[in-house]
């Protein structure tokens, strides 16, 4: 813990000059956990690692933004005859009538709005619209489930901007969220005490791991392959500069209302790690997931002994190529598309032939521009 919290105080020191913040006005935390045992290996409770008092990586809790957006996608995934990576979304404007009246109209960070979009671009973008109205139309019942599946055992209204965050967690919670995303599916309980011991050395208690099975094999592969691209080309690309090449992880940027709490949370083939940046006044930081909690998530990943993050493919799995810019999937004699996994029974789209002259090879299902 104090390896890892020298690096988070280094940090927050940068941030606090290059930023013309006052001197000690920003807090953090940090949990890192082994992914195949749940071993807690790490905890900063804060910028002082030494400190005794206040643990904010155990007992704070606050809301932890787009850190919630791949249950949101993993419910959907879950669905695979409705639902795939190059499914187009709806990021169009979008107005929920609650049940006092009031209006709920999520807005995109950027204040754009991208018309249809592919699921797996709305990840990696982070784009709320789209990530919203995906909420709504998988369920947010559903949505909950997930986040339970995933470990969070406290009561989760299920409220619309549930689906953007509207949700408060401790680092320790958001750690054992990903921990699940990042083994495959399976959750081990976060344990730190192995076992308690004697004078002599005799075990009084121990604690065994525990796995289960949570979330299928297939939807966390495919919600692994969307964060790696989270990591290589969306909102946490930054992290190319911190990490040593060849070192590939999957991840995900996490920034409230008003800059007020800045979220990393990601795995490597070995770890997984949770940062929190913000202000024990809940003031605003000028701070998104990638500017604050990021870099100091790199840090510690850049400086610890990890392997690269290898993702196990099941066997019940395709690969076709998508044009990116529209969902649409590319006959398997053309070429310039992307590849990318599906389940079978999943592919909705309109597969296309790309060869001069040709017209839709194939109609599999529904409106590649429905949602």
């Amino acid at each position: 813990s104090v390896f890892v919290g020298s690096f988070l105080t280094q940090v927050l020191d940068e941030l606090e000059k290059s930023r013309k913040l006052e001197s000690g006005s920003l807090q953090a935390a940090m949990v890192v956990a082994s992914v195949d045992q749940g071993e807690v290996l790490a905890v900063v409770g804060g910028r002082d690692a030494d400190f005794a008092g206040y643990n904010r990586a155990i007992k704070m809790r606050r809301q932890i933004g787009s850190l919630v957006k791949p249950a949101v996608y993993l419910a959907a995934l879950a669905r695979p005859g409705e639902y795939n990576l190059a499914t187009m979304l709806d990021d169009s404007p979008l107005q929920v009538e609650q049940p006092n009246g009031d209006i709920w109209e999520p807005k995109n960070y950027d204040g754009e709005d991208h018309g249809h979009v592919m699921l797996l671009d709305s990840l990696v973008h982070s784009y709320n619209v789209s990530t919203a109205r995906l909420a709504l139309n998988v369920g947010l019942k559903n949505l909950v489930h997930t986040l339970q599946a995933l470990g969070i055992e406290q009561d989760i209204p299920a409220y619309p901007s549930l689906s953007l965050g509207a949700l408060e967690l401790s680092p320790l919670e958001v750690t054992q969220m990903y921990q699940v995303l990042a083994a495959n599916g399976y959750r081990s309980t976060l344990r730190a005490i192995l076992s308690v011991v004697d004078q002599r050395g005799q075990a009084l208690q121990r604690y065994p791991l525990t796995v289960q099975q949570v979330v299928p094999q297939e939807a966390s592969f495919l919600i692994t392959t969307a964060l790696q691209d989270v990591a290589r080309n969306g909102t946490a690309r930054g992290l190319k500069r911190l990490l040593p090449e060849g070192l590939d992880v999957a991840g995900k940027t996490g920034t409230t209302n008003d800059l007020r709490d800045s979220w990393f949370a990601g795995f490597s083939g070995e770890h997984v790690g949770v940062v929190w940046v913000g202000r024990d006044d809940n003031a605003t930081t000028s701070l998104q997931g990638a500017t604050g909690a990021l870099p100091i998530w790199g840090d510690v990943f850049a400086h610890i002994h990890t392997q690269p993050l290898i993702p196990i493919e099941p066997d019940a799995l395709e690969w076709h190529q998508v044009s990116r810019a529209d969902g649409v999937v590319l006959a398997q004699n053309c070429s310039g598309g992307e590849w990318l996994p599906f389940l079978p029974g999943s592919l909705t789209q309109a597969v296309w032939d790309w060869r001069p002259g040709a017209e839709i090879s194939a109609f599999l299902g529904q409106d590649p521009f429905q949602t």
